[in-house]
């Protein structure tokens, strides 16, 4: 449920009042207590070698209010933020991120109004999400991109409020419609995908989004619920509202009849008075296998193996300029594959976990990512089958090494 979900914990509450700020837009700074102010100020001190003009402490305070002003988890959480935001070239992905047709068609959601507090909506219509035709039709990086896409198109959003409405808008207000959702959708591959990046979100942009109603809850909603609640805030979890079929008189507390569409019980119509509002809102539906790829990684380019049940495959790559990047696409037939990356530093005996191995749907999606190799060394690309007793993995992968010099990694395949 992209970076969205539930609630309720003691929170620190915004001032009523308001202060204006240099620039003229309404300060809402949260009413913290003398403590907590304390905390914020050592929290302050200790970012300051990453810190940026545009933090102000309105903004730390919300990475310490996403892990309960714990100055040590809020530290990590927001240094690691700044490294993935530079992995995933964020402040450029909305120029620079071409989204694939077949998201701009098929997947889900979109901004349609504001509530009363000014705050924008965004609209998901979840039960008309077709996850395992996207999840035919793009890599997994796309799903990671375009996700990401959207809240950064969010938080330009709210930029944007604040200078119209002349206060401090940074937040958002979800409605998660789960109408026509089907016992189909119950497919764990691809709420996996769809929770991991509900996790990538929240770890990124805390406390944006202010309040999430969840309507048309289908009698599967509390399976679905058990899978996402490991990995929800609690500060997230008070947010929501579960609501089933009489949900408008709900919502209309907190949005105006005319910031609400046709469809939702509201008077907001598109163009020649769509009540979908199909021009700010994806409606999703099933996606048309002309979409689907081409088993790509499984191409006359890719490398292929067999893993016997019981054993893994370990392809080494040694590393000689630190800053290279390590990239990898594969996919298997038929079933999962646990995937993993160790390291031996150059003069260590020693390796040392980079991404812990995990199980992962590569029968289903393409999986491919890369990383930045710190220090020279051999690095140890890992595919594990040692779960499987009976079934071998049929892998296709391909693996590229880029530095400075564009030269050619040297690779070795061993297994185990």
């Amino acid at each position: 449920m992209t970076g969205h979900i539930f609630g309720r914990e003691r929170e620190p509450k915004a001032s009523g009042s308001g202060r204006k700020s240099k620039r003229g837009i309404v300060n809402m700074e949260y009413d913290l207590t003398a403590r907590q102010k304390e905390i914020l100020e050592k929290f302050t001190e200790r970012v300051a070698d990453i810190s940026k003009s545009d933090w102000d402490s309105h903004y730390l305070t919300k990475w310490l209010y996403a892990r309960n002003f714990d100055i040590v988890k809020a530290e990590e959480m927001l240094r690691a933020s700044v490294k993935y935001r530079e992995k995933m070239r964020i402040d450029h992905i909305l120029e620079e991120y071409e989204v694939p047709e077949v998201l701009g068609k098929y997947l889900i959601g979109g901004m349609c109004g504001r509530d009363k507090e000014g705050l924008p909506i965004r609209i998901e219509p979840f039960g008309n999400l077709d996850m395992k035709g996207i999840m035919k039709s793009v890599k997994k990086t796309d799903l990671e991109k375009i996700a990401i896409r959207n809240c950064e198109q969010l938080l330009r959003e709210c930029q944007y409020q604040s200078k119209v409405q002349d206060k401090r808008i940074d937040g958002y207000t979800l409605i998660f419609d789960m109408a026509n959702f089907s016992r189909k959708m119950l497919w764990r591959p691809g709420l996996s995908v769809y929770i991991a990046n509900a996790e990538i979100l929240q770890n990124n942009y805390p406390e944006m989004q202010k309040r999430m109603f969840i309507i048309n809850a289908p009698k599967v909603f509390p399976i679905l619920w058990k899978l996402a609640q490991p990995i929800i805030s609690e500060n997230t979890k008070r947010k929501m509202k579960v609501l089933g079929k009489n949900y408008k008189e709900e919502l209309l507390k907190y949005i105006d009849e005319d910031q609400l569409p046709v469809f939702l019980g509201g008077t907001m119509t598109g163009p020649n008075g769509d009540p979908l509002c199909s021009h700010k809102i994806c409606h999703g539906g099933e996606v048309p296998e002309s979409y689907y790829l081409d088993d790509s990684v499984a191409s006359k380019t890719a490398d292929r193996a067999t893993i016997s049940p019981g054993n893994d495959l370990k392809i080494e790559c040694e590393i000689e300029s630190p800053g290279s990047i390590l990239s990898w696409n594969f996919k298997t037939e038929h079933k999962d594959i646990g995937f993993g990356i160790t390291v031996k530093p150059e003069g260590s005996t020693k390796e040392k976990e980079l991404i812990p191995v995990s199980r992962v749907d590569s029968q289903v999606l393409e999986q491919d990512g890369n990383i930045i190799c710190e220090q020279a060394g051999k690095y140890y690309l890992i595919f594990d089958n040692s779960y499987s007793w009976a079934v071998a993995k049929t892998l296709y992968y391909e693996i590229d090494v880029y530095t400075d010099d564009d030269s050619s990694p040297a690779v070795e395949v061993t297994s185990s």
